[in-house]
């Protein structure tokens, strides 16, 4: 999703002189597409039809602020493959316009004018702004052979670690079985915390990583319990895999932005939120939680981005 928001959105200005004449000033592709070197490298590699091009980008304002920084995500870098001249029309990316004229090493700058999009279209944050810049920098470009190659192996390796948590899935239920028992027998009451909004919550295993906070990615594995009978209306256990959201941008209940800011990096919880700070009086899952439900979560956080 980061890649395609990616291609949608793209623009800067030139930030310093480039030593090669023909890559000096603002450039215009036969796209239209506007862009300027930021570096250059007439050395480095350029990719061929077919090659596959990773990089790292920005996307900014003019007043500089930055909305994405793929350097900031530990996940994997984005990627396009060159098309040949006669595959790039009006339907092509202007981030994959000009990606095809850059070598390894090289940095430029795409402006986009969005001044026509409807701000529901522009990105959060963006919705008052007419330009949209784009930051780029090729990284490295690689065969279709060795692309397939590593695709496969991440595939391998993310299906082996989705079956090791899918195998935890009955420790998971049985041990919060005994919270869901201990939390209504009231033998957690002297070891719960409390925010100030009222959601409580108790950690069982502490972690060592980064503390989670409002704007950083976070990743976790949860199971969700209604505190009325213990029934279990959600969980990620048995997917194989956590779920992963920008904390603090209400992508999540509000018991769960608030909630998972407690912890860091590697801590076990469980969170009893509120009805207010859930679903409401609204309720959600087709009934699987009924209106002015609190709600149980046990929840792990993998990780902090």
């Amino acid at each position: 999703m980061l890649t395609r928001m990616l291609l949608l959105f793209v623009g800067l200005t030139l930030f310093a002189a480039c030593e090669d004449s023909d890559k000096e000033g603002m450039l215009t592709t036969d796209l239209g597409t506007r862009y300027s070197y930021v570096t250059t490298n007439d050395d480095g590699q350029l990719a061929n039809p077919g090659e596959y091009i990773y990089f790292q980008a920005q996307v900014k304002n003019e007043a500089d602020s930055v909305f994405i920084d793929t350097r900031d995500n530990p996940g994997d870098q984005p990627v396009l493959q060159a098309l040949s001249d006669s595959l790039i029309n009006e339907e092509t990316s202007p981030v994959q316009d000009v990606l095809s004229k850059l070598r390894v090493g090289e940095r430029a700058v795409i402006r986009a004018d969005i001044s026509q999009f409807p701000p529901q279209a522009k990105p959060p944050g963006m919705q008052q702004d007419s330009v949209m810049l784009y930051d780029i920098e090729v990284t490295e470009i690689v065969s279709q052979d060795e692309f397939t190659a590593r695709q496969d192996a991440m595939r391998a390796e993310a299906e082996a670690a989705a079956e090791t948590v899918r195998a935890r899935e009955p420790e998971v239920r049985a041990m919060t079985d005994q919270i869901y028992e201990d939390y209504k027998a009231g033998r957690l009451d002297d070891q719960l915390q409390s925010t100030e909004s009222g959601i409580r919550y108790i950690i069982h295993e502490e972690g060592d990583g980064p503390q989670a906070e409002a704007g950083r990615g976070v990743v976790v594995q949860y199971l969700g319990r209604l505190t009325s009978n213990g029934e279990i209306f959600d969980q990620s256990f048995e997917r194989g895999q956590g779920i992963p959201f920008q904390l603090g941008t209400g992508r999540v209940i509000p018991g769960w932005d608030e909630g998972i800011a407690q912890l860091q990096q590697g801590d076990h919880a469980t969170l009893i939120i509120p009805s207010e700070l859930g679903y409401g009086a609204q309720g959600a899952g087709n009934g699987s939680i009924p209106p002015d439900s609190e709600l149980m979560f046990y929840v792990e956080l993998e990780e902090v981005q």
